[in-house]
């Protein structure tokens, strides 16, 4: 299946966008995830102005989180039933509906911050492909593009799950991941692991008063920090890795 068709079926940006309130495990992860953007704008953007690109904004959580510290924000996707719940959320920012992949509508526009959260994993490799060669062509020089892989076939319940002869889910792996940042002149400079605990959204396993802070302490220790099942990297060119 296309993964440009996954999205557009009518209700499907009203339930996406209730999951991350009313699945616990979910809002959690969504926790960690403001921390690590918390810390991404901190550590990297720290006296830069901020213009965003949200790749694949679906409901607008990414681009609602982070447009009031930006001096522009653009969000994309080509969802409409997803924009129209993301239009609702966002304050500042800018929707535009679109399919980058076979339209760049954006022309030679350039972002210093290029985020792109739940969908790579989930897309087809050629599409993968396809959109990273596109927010490479749109990033800035001293530009960092931003984005996760909330499907680690190399997590722990991954790793668990084929132990016994499952297929837990599929998304991508470490090697797959370098395999497409080399295809776009992009190297990772840091890693967020997040979800390391062997839980999901439908069997958590601990309550999440006790889950919460085991992840954060497993996310500390050096082995366990390519097993999150949620890794979120931070990518730039690699000629300007040295600047």
């Amino acid at each position: 299946m296309d993964y440009r068709e996954s999205h557009r079926q009518e209700g499907k940006g009203e339930s996406y966008q209730a999951a991350f309130s009313r699945n616990t495990y979910r809002s959690m992860i969504w926790q960690f995830e403001k921390n690590a953007l918390d810390h991404i704008l901190a550590t990297f953007f720290l006296d830069a102005q901020i213009d965003l690109l949200d790749f694949a904004c679906g409901t607008g959580r990414i681009l609602n989180y982070l447009s009031s510290r930006t001096r522009q924000a653009v969000g994309v996707d080509l969802s409409q039933s997803m924009l129209e719940v993301a239009r609702n959320n966002i304050g500042k920012g800018r929707i535009i509906e679109a399919d980058l992949t076979r339209e760049d509508i954006l022309g030679d526009r350039k972002f210093n911050l290029i985020t792109a959260f739940r969908f790579f994993p989930n897309a087809q490799p050629e599409l993968r492909i396809q959109a990273m060669r596109v927010l490479s062509d749109h990033l800035a020089d001293n530009g960092y593009i931003v984005f996760n892989n909330h499907k680690n076939t190399g997590s722990i319940r991954n790793r668990l799950a084929r132990l016994c002869g499952r297929n837990e889910f599929r998304g991508m792996s470490l090697a797959e991941i370098n395999d497409l940042l080399m295809e776009s002149n992009l190297k990772v400079v840091k890693v967020y692991p997040l979800a390391i605990f062997p839980a999901s959204e439908k069997r958590p396993l601990l309550p999440i008063f006790l889950l919460r802070p085991l992840d954060s302490i497993l996310a500390w220790i050096r082995p366990f920090q390519n097993m999150g099942e949620n890794l979120i990297f931070v990518c730039r060119r690699k000629m300007n890795i040295g600047i």
